[in-house]
């Protein structure tokens, strides 16, 4: 199910800037709609509402949450495999191969280029095939990964 935004909305198009994938229309201070087709559930709409006016999947509320403190993906490169799926997975596209060091044959392990623009979704964690990603909010520490 996609996100949805309800009466709350006070059309500040916030939800517009920060949707990788164009899903939601809207004219500034009108109440602004989801594209269902479009929708990838990434959250990001839902974080960055500060007015509470959009629903999850599952029809609840999300809470407001500043780009800031999104959680980030953080590679266990001793289970990476620098497949890059995750760089293929990314809907924000801040996914890259990391630059020097981290060469495996002639793959380079994936790193976050772009920290300010990540949308916090985890879509990168949940298309890792080996679990080598976790989602983790600043200033949290990483669960240390064993396989």
């Amino acid at each position: 199910m996609t996100f949805t935004i309800t009466d709350a909305c006070r059309g500040c198009g916030l939800c517009v800037r920060y949707c990788p994938t164009g899903a939601i229309t809207g004219e500034r201070k009108q109440l602004h709609r989801v594209a269902p087709g479009l929708c990838i559930e990434c959250g990001a709409c839902a974080r960055i509402c500060a007015f509470g006016a959009v629903l999850d999947g599952e029809r609840q509320p999300v809470a407001h949450v500043k780009p800031a403190h999104w959680p980030r993906p953080v590679w266990a490169l001793g289970v990476c495999i620098a497949c890059n799926i995750c760089v293929q997975a990314c809907p924000a596209g801040v996914i890259g191969p990391a630059a020097g060091e981290g060469k495996v044959g002639r793959a380079r392990y994936p790193a976050l280029a772009d920290a300010g623009r990540c949308l916090g979704c985890g879509i990168c964690a949940a298309a890792c095939p080996l679990d080598a990603i976790q989602m983790v909010a600043p200033g949290s520490r990483m669960v240390k990964v064993e396989k």
